[in-house]
């Protein structure tokens, strides 16, 4: 892994988000997993493809592997995930779950 790309990227965000960006880059990845918003922004404006846990559950869903997003929302928050509010209706809304 490229070490100087973490230890500019640890001036800016924490080590593992830094690792994990400079390891996608390092390997090309398709993709690569952050939740972290400083994180993901500076993930994108290096050419990296990103999603988040979020959309990993959607994912899911849109595949079969779970028949619902809400209560698997739900427990990432018990967890002391924090989700926006605004995130968390969006999310129902894709995942044709909101009620109401």
């Amino acid at each position: 892994m490229n070490k100087k790309a973490v230890e500019y990227l640890e001036l800016i965000i924490d080590k593992g988000e830094a690792e994990t960006i400079a390891l996608a880059e390092e390997l090309n990845a398709d993709a690569v997993l952050i939740d972290d918003l400083k994180a993901r922004k500076i993930a994108k404006l290096r050419g990296l493809n990103i999603t988040g846990s979020i959309g990993i559950l959607l994912d899911a869903k849109d595949r079969g592997l779970v028949s619902e997003v809400k209560p698997l929302l739900e427990e990432l928050m018990k967890k002391k995930i924090r989700i926006r509010k605004e995130l968390y209706n969006h999310a129902l809304e894709l995942a044709n779950e909101k009620r109401g």
